[in-house]
């Protein structure tokens, strides 16, 4: 094979499949109830695959050691699922992300901390951190009213619960903190979420808002995934 990009194909499928799943399990360790996979983790993401793959509006590209799927059209596209073996990042993950670019105005990439040289090849292509999830498990109580998509608020704080992706199971729903004051307001939102039965809190933080990082790093939340963007040139 080359190690030019070429297009997946259905007989891509099962090697797709596989390195999507080895990748997970890579990942799980450094952040366990995050990034747990859930029971069916791989047949739900071999059908979710199945589908960007036959989408033609969806970019799906491979080389020897990686591929990427970057969702979208010519004015911007989302790169998420995206897996290339850590030493092909520098040669393969580059030519990847170069024919990108080269079908779109900008690309949001998404880039977890706990695999560098994904950030650090997108930063050498010219793309730029725009925001940081952190994430933080919460305390496992007595529940009184679990509840997906419930918003809730507090003097200082608002979010909501949202469901976990379909392929991770960290045993509830996921409390995404929209604004954040305080810690005091952190705190108590993060308690309100725990009585429904979330099991994490995820704040997004802009790049530039060093106070909100400031606070995070103070409340015990860890920087999970960093969100690179870029434009061609």
């Amino acid at each position: 094979m080359s190690h030019a990009p070429r297009p997946l194909t259905a007989d891509d499928l099962d090697w797709v499949v596989e390195t999507a799943a080895a990748r997970r399990e890579e990942l799980a360790p450094h952040a366990p109830r995050f990034w747990r996979p859930a029971s069916d983790a791989t047949a739900r993401h071999r059908d979710f695959l199945d589908r960007l793959i036959a989408d033609p509006a969806t970019l799906t590209l491979r080389t020897d050691h990686g591929y990427v799927m970057a969702l979208g059209d010519d004015s911007r596209r989302v790169v998420d699922d995206m897996a290339v073996a850590a030493p092909a990042w520098a040669d393969e993950g580059a030519a990847l992300l170069r024919a990108v670019l080269a079908t779109t105005t900008t690309v949001r990439f998404v880039a977890p901390v706990a695999e560098p040289e994904r950030r650090t090849t997108a930063e050498a292509l010219g793309l730029r951190p725009v925001e940081t999830w952190w994430h933080h498990d919460l305390p496992l109580v007595q529940v009184r009213g679990e509840g997906e998509r419930v918003e809730l608020s507090t003097v200082g704080a608002r979010g909501r619960l949202v469901p976990a992706p379909p392929i991770y199971s960290p045993g509830g729903p996921v409390l995404l903190v929209a604004d954040v004051e305080t810690a005091a307001a952190l705190a108590a939102i993060e308690a309100e979420a725990a009585e429904r039965g979330a099991t994490v809190a995820v704040v997004p933080q802009r790049t530039d808002d060093l106070m909100r990082e400031l606070l995070l790093v103070e409340a015990g939340y860890l920087r999970t995934t960093d969100f690179l963007e870029g434009a061609r040139t």
